[in-house]
């Protein structure tokens, strides 16, 4: 379930992975290595759509999930 805050849209690392096609790990992996930004809110760590969006558009995003996305 997307998370709404001040009209912005947080998505959880789970979901982030179902978006990318890629595994939670992978995501963690991305923040980890700052590749994609990713805030921890209380317990869970939520990534922006703003966020993702930035990400995709990095030569740093694997063009496999690029590729997925624009089909």
């Amino acid at each position: 379930m997307v998370t709404q805050i001040e009209n912005i849209k947080f998505f959880t690392v789970q979901e982030t992975a179902e978006l990318l096609r890629v595994t939670p790990q992978t995501v963690r992996a991305y923040i980890k290595q700052r590749k994609l930004k990713g805030k921890r809110i209380g317990r869970p760590i939520l990534i922006s759509e703003d966020n993702i969006r930035e990400f995709l558009t990095t030569p740093e995003a694997p063009t496999s999930i690029k590729t997925t996305l624009q089909k």
